[in-house]
């Protein structure tokens, strides 16, 4: 059994400030060890599960964050860069299953802890043939078009909730923290929550098979609403059938979201709250 693992921080046990998330926050470093704290319980869940190859890519930012020295042995990491910014290095058919461990609900969401879609500075809504998503959505598209399932998330509840309307009652989810504000959760403690992400894992290594993977359709007509007329302005609207469809608001029209997203993140903007 083959498992890739995303991992981004804003969802991680305990975070709840950009001074956690920004390198050069005073935080910074209590978050990454809380990252590694939340990698390293669902590696050991994994492996207890049976899974015999695990796969763990650091997404936040620039992929430079979980402390090496500190991570399960039991795992193999992505670090850093693809090439051509591809989002996801090998996942692929041999893939069982995908976890996104400490994500975050999509822009605009009440009391979100570090709630954003992509780019908290330029992106305010994405959907695709008329569905809001957010970055649960954006990989759980990735993955699905190689027909792999998202089988487990972990985060604040609402990143749980958006989780369950979009992958189905099936898919496991593990909350982490309440969000109360954009900065501000009622959080559980390490101890606690690495008990609930290795049980977690376990659980969701059951459900291969009956978690569907997403499909968002196809064609695809993709609608990236901007904070601002400028971002918009500088959108290529040269591939995939690109339109401008008001100040703020750009359309592509393309095979798939997966097609979209390869050509949209060659030069993608700037990441993180």
């Amino acid at each position: 059994m083959k498992i890739m693992m995303g991992v981004d921080m804003e969802g991680i046990t305990g975070i709840v400030s950009r001074e956690h998330t920004s390198r050069q926050g005073r935080l910074y470093e209590q978050g990454v060890q809380l990252m590694a704290g939340d990698i390293n319980a669902a590696v050991q869940g994994l492996l207890d599960a049976g899974a015999g190859e695990v796969i763990v890519w650091d997404n936040h930012a620039s992929s430079v964050n979980a402390p090496m020295r500190e991570l399960h042995p039991g795992a193999r990491y992505l670090c850093g860069s693809s090439a051509n910014r591809l989002r996801w290095q090998g996942l692929d058919e041999s893939v069982d299953g995908l976890i996104l461990l400490g994500y975050h609900a999509k822009a605009g969401t009440l009391h979100g802890t570090l709630e954003h879609t992509m780019s908290s500075d330029s992106w305010f809504r994405l959907t695709v043939n008329g569905q809001e998503i957010g970055e649960i959505g954006i990989d759980g598209a990735l993955a699905g078009a190689v027909g792999v399932p998202v089988i487990m998330v972990s985060g604040d509840d609402k990143l749980c909730a958006e989780a369950r309307e979009l992958f189905g009652p099936e898919v496991v989810t593990v909350c982490v923290k309440h969000g109360h504000a954009r900065h501000g959760a009622t959080c559980l403690p390490p101890e606690k929550t690495a008990e609930m992400i290795r049980a977690g894992v376990g659980e969701a290594v059951k459900k291969i098979g009956k978690v569907r993977p997403l499909d968002l359709g196809s064609p695809a007509v993709v609608e990236l609403t901007f904070k601002h007329t400028d971002h918009a302005d500088g959108a290529d609207l040269r591939l995939h059938q690109g339109r401008r469809i008001d100040g703020y608001t750009v359309q592509w029209t393309c095979k798939d979201f997966a097609t979209w997203m390869g050509f949209t993140m060659t030069n993608p903007p700037p990441t993180g709250p």
